[in-house]
């Protein structure tokens, strides 16, 4: 069975990808069942004047609670994705990405994660179901 490593794209992920030049270039500090990563949001990010995305917020999220699963030997592939967005941020923002594993159930898990300032104010929450994987599926093709 493939390990997550195997199974992920490190090189030219979007949140993780160090080859990424367009990405967020999210690196991560692992302990079994959470994931923590430094970040600094870059003016390319913003969406509305000022103001950086809450996709690209809800992205690194998603990523960070990824890594936490992985931290068990498992690949996550979210299957529900629920971001609160508390506060805007502005590019040149640093912020500290923390997620864990809340719960997890045979094939299933809940992750959740916290998008905070050096201050430790908590500028968006997200939380996921996630179906635990050896073995990716195929994408679906369309013509």
């Amino acid at each position: 069975m493939p390990t997550p490593r195997e199974n992920h794209e490190l090189a030219q992920c979007f949140a993780c990808g160090s080859a990424n030049p367009h990405g967020l270039m999210l690196r991560f500090v692992t302990e079994p069942g959470t994931a923590v990563a430094q970040t600094r949001c870059r003016g390319s990010w913003v969406s509305w004047r000022g103001i950086i995305h809450g996709g690209i917020l809800a992205a690194m999220m998603d990523e960070a609670m990824g890594y936490a699963v992985a931290t068990r030997g498992w690949t996550a592939l979210t299957a529900r994705l629920t971001v609160d967005l508390h506060l805007p941020v502005a590019p040149g923002q640093r912020h500290t990405i923390r997620a864990w594993v809340e719960r997890w159930r045979r094939r299933l898990a809940r992750t959740a994660a916290e998008l905070r300032t050096p201050d430790g104010t908590v500028v968006a929450r997200a939380s996921a179901h996630v179906l635990l994987v050896q073995e990716l599926p195929p994408p679906a093709l369309h013509p």
